[in-house]
């Protein structure tokens, strides 16, 4: 059974190359950004350029949805048929690298200005002393809000996680379809980065001294806080769904990442005036190394040299300034310029709360390198709390448990 899944990913995956002009070298580029707004025009010029540079290569890029990249990345390395040019959520990077299946990159950036103008997070793209990825992008958790609403409930923007919920609260009538948050409340990859976004933020950690610290009264706190916020969004929602539901109005406020910001467009002109964008309301920004470019061992090395140059070209000042101007905060240094600034406040804001990030995801590396693991119980741990009225602290222990059974520490 597995072997008939490994080959009909590797046809599907040959099958979506399109046609070659004489002697041009295909590179496959599976991503699931290649529809996402804003950055997609992002990915889509950069391509154009790189094959204007470099006629000989066709870059064939292939959406895949966010909730099954990950898995079937995951099947086709291990078939030994992974993409050429390697687009990974940064969370993930870990379990691939520690498979051995990533290429060392350290002689290559030597040769470029990568190293002197990345930032701290570029170290998250280290695996036993070997750099094996470019960050794309680190980011800090943003606050989306809809002005009217707050101005309606007679509110301010709020500034703490109590203001926060309360204001939620006053935000929120079921009955008229109307609710204070819009966050996900189905099972999706993305529900440990909600749940990590109230800990975090409160300057609590759920690892602390290289040991799960589930348990901590301070985690419990705002894990029940998180709980709250969650009973003011409706049910049954990813993060398509909730992101849709702030840019139709539905909902006050929205939490994501600073690349919602172009997706923004799409709301009615009636609408969109009302959508704007702050910090979040935590004493910790919460944010993190959010996804990275790669090269895969097992590609040859004509096409590795390529797909080498493709990376070299995505971090170029040009199309570095040109990724800032998407809404997404760049790695290169001082892209933006002042005139950018002022044409755009909100990339001041989402540019602010990058350089101030607190990495919510674990650094602890038995995790980094088993994270669908650790993602998918606390997911399910997170469900529980959801459905049931189990207490948070008895959810918690119980999912500390299974982690040190499942993915242990030491």
């Amino acid at each position: 059974m597995i072997k008939h899944t490994l080959r009909a990913l590797a046809i599907a995956a040959a099958t979506m190359l399109a046609p070659l002009a004489h002697g041009q070298t295909a590179l496959e580029f599976p991503t699931w950004q290649a529809e996402e707004p804003g950055v997609s025009t992002w990915w889509k010029d950069l391509i154009a350029a790189y094959e204007k540079k470099y006629p000989d290569v066709k870059v064939n890029i292939v959406q895949i949805p966010f909730a099954q990249y990950v898995k079937q990345m995951t099947v086709r390395f291990a078939a030994g048929t992974p993409p050429d040019i390697v687009h990974l959520p940064s969370r993930n990077f870990a379990s691939f690298a520690d498979q051995g299946w990533l290429e060392p990159l350290d002689d290559r950036l030597k040769a470029t200005d990568i190293p002197a103008n990345w930032p701290p997070l570029q170290s998250e793209m280290q695996w036993n002393g070997k750099t094996q990825g470019v960050l794309l992008m680190g980011y800090g958790g943003m606050l989306f809000y809809n002005e009217q609403k707050l101005k309606d409930a007679k509110l301010a923007v709020p500034k703490t996680p109590d203001e926060w919920l309360a204001a939620m609260k006053a935000t929120t009538d079921a009955g008229k379809g109307q609710f204070g948050l819009a966050t996900i409340t189905a099972e999706h990859p993305n529900m440990v980065v909600e749940m990590a976004s109230w800990v975090i933020g409160s300057g609590a950690d759920w690892l602390k001294g290289g040991k799960y610290n589930f348990t901590d009264p301070a985690v419990v706190k705002a894990v029940d806080q998180w709980r709250a916020s969650v009973g003011y969004a409706p049910k049954g929602t990813n993060s398509a769904t909730a992101r849709q539901l702030f840019i139709d109005g539905k909902v006050a406020f929205l939490r994501d990442g600073p690349w919602v910001w172009g997706a923004l467009q799409k709301a009615t002109a009636e609408n969109r005036p009302n959508l704007r964008i702050a910090g979040l309301p935590f004493p910790v920004t919460p944010g993190g190394a959010s996804n990275s470019l790669h090269l895969a061992v097992k590609t040859d090395a004509k096409k590795k040299e390529a797909a080498w140059n493709f990376i070299v070209m995505a971090a170029s000042p040009e199309w570095q300034h040109r990724y800032a101007l998407t809404g997404s905060p760049a790695p290169r240094k001082g892209v933006l310029t002042a005139a950018d600034i002022a044409a755009r406040p909100e990339l001041e804001v989402i540019n602010r709360e990058a350089a101030k990030a607190h990495n919510l995801f674990p650094e602890v590396q038995a995790v980094r390198a088993n994270y669908n693991d650790f993602a998918t119980l606390v997911t399910k741990a997170a469900m529980r709390m959801i459905s049931t009225p189990e207490p948070t602290a008895k959810a918690l222990a119980d999912l500390q448990a299974e982690l040190e059974r499942q993915v242990p520490l030491r």
